[in-house]
């Protein structure tokens, strides 16, 4: 329990960051705006279905299409009836978002440096890969589906774990 504790305390504490670091700065923007910015940024300019934004931030629909709104509100993001299929909305970044990504870029190489201070390349390496893993095992657990028989097969593997460390 102490390590689903420590991801929270982690968690909670690169939001207040961000958060704090978008004040600083004026952005008129929330962490969770940003998450979705950054998310369709990815795709290297191109529209991005909002179903997979949904998917990859792992939100529901009325969440992101929430977002979505006030990011078009606010002029970052436009919307639009998807091409491939018309059911999607299809959403891109503007040159507004572009200007905000230029503004965010040399306060967040600041962050990352403080936060991986100390840290080697291996070991800011392995640290990504080992995330990685653990993202993709969260979202193949069983406990989405099934959560009182999950819960019984992870009571199982506990034991399992290196050094005890889910205890």
């Amino acid at each position: 329990m102490e390590f689903l504790r420590l991801c929270k305390q982690l968690h909670n504490a690169m939001r207040e960051g961000i958060d704090r670091s978008l004040r600083q700065m004026g952005a008129d923007i929330t962490p969770s705006q940003l998450d979705v910015l950054i998310c369709i940024a990815q795709e290297g300019g191109r529209p991005m279905n909002q179903k997979d934004i949904e998917e990859q931030l792992r939100l529901s629909n009325p969440t992101v299409t929430g977002i979505l709104k006030r990011l078009e509100r606010k002029g970052f993001v436009d919307r639009a009836v998807g091409s491939r299929d018309r059911r999607y909305k299809e959403v891109c970044l503007t040159e507004k978002s572009s200007q905000l990504g230029d503004r965010l870029h040399p306060s967040a190489q600041v962050m990352l440096g403080q936060l991986f201070r100390d840290f080697s390349l291996q070991e800011f390496d392995e640290l990504n890969r080992l995330l990685r893993r653990l993202v993709e095992n969260c979202r193949q657990a069983v406990w989405e589906e099934e959560p009182g028989e999950a819960l019984a097969q992870a009571a199982q593997a506990v034991p399992a774990c290196p050094s005890g460390t889910a205890r």
